[in-house]
């Protein structure tokens, strides 16, 4: 392993640690410190890879630490997982911390849960991390029920906190703010890992359960009666989005050389051929940032892949390299479906205000070039951005009608906090202060869609907005078809289709109302459009 000033951003200059004013500090006595970790799924899936890359390297380096998991399944069950029975959850299990990994769309549905863990067990520091921590360090350090934050890579914090819980460590949990006893907030710089062979591979068995992996929903989009893993083959992403998180985290990245960090291809065929033959792995989906952000690594890999793995798979693309060879590589190592991001149909708009420089001709040339090689298509767009014109949705749905992806998938947009899209929402005095219950996941089982940000008559008003969302999930009902396919055994399985939305508040009469569902992904369940979609993800 590279020394730690190699590795990471080490906190160097700044003020000496109060370390009596410190709530937390040498807390805990006992012999065992039991970690809890958690994250909030409002979309069904029971895998985050911040908690199994943390996971592996606490198992490997913190013997001492017992790590636990219980994260928020909402879509399972909301009354099991309403803040007041998941506090009582948490505090069964009698945990000395608990970390939470929050996504920023997540982070208004997630405080009730923190208000009601502290009502029970106010001793417990509660930990945030992930993107709302990285990019929203006031707003989070700020709730009157947050101990500290991981304002970095967290691997090498998380072993700082549990350290500094047990008094084995003198000084701050470095990589983290704490809130002292006094309401002053203790900041030291984010952690950010340079190299990712000195941590483990993540740990796969946090998520297990007592059946295994049999009541694990690993995945939205991947085939079902096969156990789908999501994996990372690196971390980074070198384009600038302006409304992506990872245009400020890479801003403020100290030695950018470092910034696209990726496994050894040769290890991490050797990691892929571990967790297929434990797991019984049938398909595997790539989450890294961009797959393809080092293109030597894909060759390389993609060879390796081909010859020692051969299970089907998905990756994350951008149309600018999906040209006909690299797509009848990919296809010939196995890959199943690309997902790659259009955002916006409007050339103009997606040039100058989401910093994607693609041509139209190039997405269509793209998605035509997977199709000829026989790889699926799954689209990401974006509705209702800032300065957005009813015009530049429509276009939006049009250039998606004229290549009928496989998957078609529209969300609404969420201004982040850091990135420059909020801030040009914000300059332009759009963003709205008092709706809270933002996420992904929109509107479509009431069929009414509301705008995230204030509306802009003269651009696009809430009738023309909501009007062509309908349009838009019309289409997404009657096109998408993803499917697949076993080899050459002529047995074919369609996929889960699991991409629906919720609603943000839905009486019992209003559910009685709702127009169904790609039937491919409700075939043979009864019950209203809720009800499917829970039983979706306990299948």
């Amino acid at each position: 392993m590279n020394s730690k000033a190699d590795v990471i951003a080490v906190s160097t200059e700044r003020p000496v640690y109060p370390q009596n004013k410190s709530r937390f500090f040498g807390s805990v006595k006992k012999e065992k410190l039991r970690l809890l970790f958690s994250f909030y799924s409002p979309d069904g899936n029971e895998i985050a890879m911040p908690v199994a890359s943390m996971s592996a390297y606490l198992k490997r380096d913190f013997p001492w630490v017992e790590v636990l998991l219980e994260p928020v399944l909402i879509l399972r069950d909301a009354e099991e997982y309403s803040p007041e029975n998941y506090a009582k959850k948490v505090q069964e299990l009698q945990p000395d911390v608990i970390a939470f990994s929050i996504m920023s769309p997540h982070w208004y549905p997630m405080e009730p849960y923190f208000e009601e863990i502290k009502k029970l067990m106010p001793e417990l520091p509660i930990c945030i991390g992930g993107y709302q921590a990285m990019l929203s360090q006031e707003q989070t350090i700020e709730n009157p029920n947050i101990d500290y934050i991981c304002v970095g890579d967290g691997e090498y914090a998380i072993g700082n906190i549990v350290q500094h819980l047990r008094g084995s460590k003198d000084g701050p949990a470095d990589g983290m703010w704490e809130k002292l006893n006094d309401g002053s907030v203790y900041e030291t710089e984010p952690h950010q890992i340079g190299d990712l062979a000195a941590l483990p591979f993540p740990d796969y068995d946090i998520f297990s359960k007592e059946d295994g992996f049999e009541d694990v929903n690993s995945s939205i989009f991947g085939p079902q009666g096969k156990l789908v893993l999501p994996v990372m083959t690196g971390r980074g992403c070198p384009y600038k989005c302006t409304y992506c998180c990872n245009t400020p985290i890479l801003e403020g990245w100290k030695t950018k050389k470092e910034f696209l960090r990726k496994y050894e291809p040769e290890a991490m065929v050797d990691e892929l051929i571990r967790l297929r033959d434990e797991y019984n792995v049938g398909y595997f989906e790539f989450w890294d940032e961009l797959f393809l952000s080092n293109l030597k690594f894909v060759r390389a890999f993609f060879e390796i892949y081909k010859e020692k793995i051969r299970l089907p798979f998905s990756i994350n693309s951008r149309v600018e390299v999906m040209n006909e060879e690299f797509c009848r590589t990919a296809a010939e190592a196995g890959c199943h479906t690309i997902w790659f991001g259009i955002e916006s149909g409007d050339e103009e708009f997606r040039t100058k205000m989401l910093g994607r420089k693609m041509k139209n001709q190039q997405v269509i040339e793209a998605a035509e070039n997977c199709k000829k090689a026989g790889i699926n298509r799954l689209t990401f767009n974006i509705v209702g951005m800032p300065l957005e014109t009813a015009e530049n949705m429509r276009q939006t749905l049009k250039l998606n009608q004229t290549i009928s992806p496989e998957h078609f998938f529209f969300f609404p947009y969420i201004p982040l906090r850091g990135t420059p899209l909020y801030n040009t929402a914000k300059e332009n005095d759009l963003l709205l202060t008092n709706k809270k219950n933002l996420h992904y996941l929109s509107a479509a089982n009431d069929r009414q869609f509301t705008l995230n940000m204030k509306e802009c008559p003269d651009l696009l008003t809430q009738d023309e907005y909501n009007e062509i969302c309908m349009q838009m999930l019309a289409f997404q009902e009657n096109n998408n078809r993803l499917s697949y396919t076993e080899g050459n055994q002529g047995n074919a399985d369609t996929v889960e289709d699991k991409s629906f939305n919720l609603v943000e508040e839905q009486s019992d009469s209003e559910a009685t109302e709702e127009a169904p569902i790609n039937p491919a992904a409700v075939q043979n369940q009864e019950g209203g459009l809720i009800d499917t979609v829970r039983n979706l993800f306990r299948s």
